[in-house]
């Protein structure tokens, strides 16, 4: 789950959504959430399936309420310490416990509904959404490259030549950081191993990928998050905060809507 979605200021410095590691300028919530999204709708689903499917979508956005609802109030604070100039850890504390705390009440029910939606498909179909979920995930790695992510700000921004350069010299170094980690390569070989699972008969999670300390990995998923800003936030002027600012709070707005597709909760980061 990148809990904060930061517009233009990317995570390259914390493990991201399922096998993807989409460390790019939405939400890695949002980004797997459209590509199960777009799995499941690929597969050719026989009415009773689909109906089961509408069930677990209609728990997962109940039973993530909370978390949506603490993602937005971090995002919002987060805000403004951007358009401040300085972030603050201590002063979020609070915030980032509470979308801590909300997504490991969630996880449980969260896995239990990925189980169920193996159920839910037959062999082919299973196999079918995964190889789809691993193309979809695939294709979006290229927009976590450093250049990409500069690009991405570029538009969003308007950043000159030597904001560009500055901006891709902090992301490579963050990049190379991240990706010298041990929980790097784990997390990816977790999803390989959760997405194989998923295509057998039989399918359980608490064999194939046991539930860790979820409060802690997504305490310091967002840490990268706020350390990567940190990094960025210097590089900016007084007026590309503010629009940075901006962006992030319209942002948070997303966080409190209800348009939902056809999601179980587990589309959001796995622990």
């Amino acid at each position: 789950m990148a809990s904060l979605g930061i517009v233009a200021v990317p995570s390259v410095a914390s493990a991201e959504t399922a096998e993807s590691a989409d460390v790019g300028t939405t939400s890695s919530a949002m980004h797997a959430h459209k590509a199960f999204k777009e799995a499941l709708a690929e597969l050719d689903l026989r009415p009773e399936q689909k109906e089961a499917i509408d069930e677990l979508r209609d728990e997962g956005k109940e039973r993530r309420a909370p978390v949506k609802k603490a993602r937005r109030e971090l995002m919002l604070a987060v805000a403004d310490q951007v358009e401040e100039g300085k972030i603050d850890r201590c002063e979020v504390e609070p915030q980032i416990k509470k979308v801590a705390s909300a997504v490991a009440e969630a996880r449980p029910g969260d896995r239990a509904a990925f189980e169920k939606l193996h159920e839910i498909l037959d062999p082919e179909q299973r196999a079918q959404f995964v190889e789809s979920l691993q193309r979809r995930m695939e294709a979006r790695k290229g927009k976590a490259e450093p250049r990409a992510l500069v690009e991405k700000m570029d538009r969003e921004l308007d950043l000159t030549d030597e904001q560009k350069q500055q901006v891709a010299q902090i992301l490579s170094g963050l990049r190379q950081i991240y990706e010298a980690e041990p929980a790097h390569a784990e997390h990816h070989e977790r999803w390989a191993r959760i997405l194989e699972a998923f295509k057998s008969d039989h399918f359980d999670l608490d064999k194939v990928a046991p539930m860790k300390d979820v409060a802690e990995k997504v305490t310091k998923r967002i840490e990268g998050h706020l350390w990567a800003a940190e990094a960025v936030l210097p590089v900016l002027t007084e007026q590309q905060r503010a629009r940075l600012a901006e962006k992030l709070r319209d942002k948070a707005k997303g966080h409190s809507g209800t348009k939902h597709g056809a999601s179980t909760g587990m589309d959001d980061d796995e622990d």
